[in-house]
């Protein structure tokens, strides 16, 4: 196995979530005889520090992303979430030309075009695409690569600004992504990331975050180690509170570009916290062990008292914990407002 960030091959293996079902392949009763577990084990690069999932552990991207389980416009707080990114996007930047990866039902790419801006979205889900292009939000249905690349600037021209939000977390063509990314912006364009942070995965136990969708997980100390090996410098930093906490990330293409306060501050913090220490990772996997062994252990003592348990809300998240845990029949059924997931059975469950 080589490192996705950095091509090393030195690793610090650290926790097994067992073998799971993709966490967003929900399933009709008919599906139920082709469903396939694949291993869910992490570990992490000795050398830049990125945390990723093992290539045991490694699903192909068109059974992941083809047809998706997950659109971000039924959730209020992301609508509100991205509505706050396009204001910002605007009044900072006023740009022209956004180009937004991962764009998913066009949940950005709406308040970006009410704003004034040319809005383009690529996304690889073919229902999601649809969706987005039958409300008007010009999508482009394809993984962004070179090709997608070259349309748009052949079409259009280069892009002001490139938006990812958490595709760093699902793709697994790191530097081949990134290279576009820097290939599509202006000279003096910016790219905008956001990621789950992994300071706070760990700090917080939610374990839960990690599912075969995120092939990686990411630290701005991982962060700063991949675009320094590339033509891109982090300038600027954000934390942010949305998926039990991220962190957005500027980059330009400009190496003179000065290093704000935020960067140097976080990546200080990172250091203090242990982000470069493997007795960090092994003490995460410690207490994720003990909270499915209290979680078991009440969920037993529920149902021995003839208590019904009901879930509310149905995320990967639930997948990764209910079949970490074993838990299955225990559960009478789950309370779900996506459409995509109603009338249908929980992965692995």
């Amino acid at each position: 196995m080589k490192c996705r960030s950095c091509n090393k091959e030195e690793f610090l293996e650290f926790i097994s979530l067992n073998s799971q079902p993709p966490a967003n392949a929900f399933l009709k009763e008919s599906d139920f005889d082709k469903e396939v577990l694949y291993p869910l084990d992490v570990t992490c690069c000795r050398n830049c520090f990125l945390v990723q999932l093992t290539d045991e552990s490694y699903i192909p991207r068109d059974k992941l992303f083809l047809d998706y389980a997950y659109a971000s416009s039924i959730s209020g707080g992301l609508r509100n979430h991205f509505t706050e990114l396009a204001d910002k996007i605007k009044s900072e930047f006023n740009p022209k030309i956004v180009v937004d990866i991962g764009s998913n039902d066009g949940v950005l790419l709406k308040p970006l075009l009410e704003l004034g801006c040319e809005a383009i979205g690529v996304e690889p889900a073919g229902n999601l695409a649809k969706q987005a292009n039958d409300k008007g939000l010009e999508t482009i249905c394809s993984y962004f690569d070179k090709y997608t690349v070259d349309k748009i600037i052949s079409e259009k021209r280069k892009a002001d600004i490139v938006v990812a939000s958490n595709v760093f977390a699902h793709s697994d063509k790191l530097k081949l992504m990134a290279k576009c990314m820097l290939k599509l912006i202006k000279k003096d364009g910016t790219i905008i990331i956001e990621v789950q942070y992994l300071m706070d995965t760990l700090k917080d136990v939610t374990f839960d975050n990690i599912y075969h969708e995120h092939y990686n997980y990411w630290s701005l100390t991982s962060l700063v180690n991949f675009f320094n090996n590339l033509s891109g410098k982090i300038y600027r930093v954000e934390k942010l509170d949305n998926h039990g906490g991220s962190i957005r990330v500027y980059v330009k293409k400009n190496n003179k570009v000065k290093i704000e306060k935020s960067v140097k501050e976080l990546l200080k913090q990172e250091e203090k916290f242990g982000i470069k220490k493997y007795q960090t990772y092994k003490d995460f996997a410690k207490k994720v062990y003990k909270i499915r062994d209290n979680v078991k252990k009440n969920i037993s003592k529920l149902t021995k008292n003839n208590n019904k348990i009901i879930g509310y809300g149905s995320p990967a998240k639930a997948t990764t914990a209910l079949n970490f845990f074993g838990i299955s029949n225990e559960i009478e059924c789950i309370i779900e407002d996506n459409k995509l997931k109603q009338g249908k059975f929980l992965p692995g469950m």
